[in-house]
């Protein structure tokens, strides 16, 4: 009976890791699919949305050197999309 148990166990577990890692992969990707799309390069105002801080408080860092990713193009600040959403992935204030 033991046996019989263990083998009902092993079926149970693989089932349901199963279950779990098909309702991860399409909580991801509906996650994926509902963000925002960004350009390459984003102005101010959408950086502020990627990263949460205000526009002044982005001003302020880029003047600091204090976040990646900034640069003037033409009189205007940008942000490399790429650049700004690691920072975030890896400790920067999120939204």
């Amino acid at each position: 009976m033991d046996k019989d148990f263990s083998s009902l166990f092993s079926s149970l577990e693989e089932l349901l890791r199963k279950i779990v890692e098909d309702a991860v992969a399409e909580a991801l990707k509906r996650n994926a699919e509902e963000l925002p799309r960004y350009p390459e390069n984003v102005s101010v105002a959408q950086a502020s949305e990627i990263t949460g801080y205000t526009r002044n408080s982005l001003y302020q860092m880029h003047s600091r050197g204090t976040i990646p990713g900034a640069k003037k193009v033409g009189g205007k600040l940008l942000f490399e999309t790429a650049v700004l959403k690691k920072w975030v992935d890896e400790g920067g204030r999120m939204i």
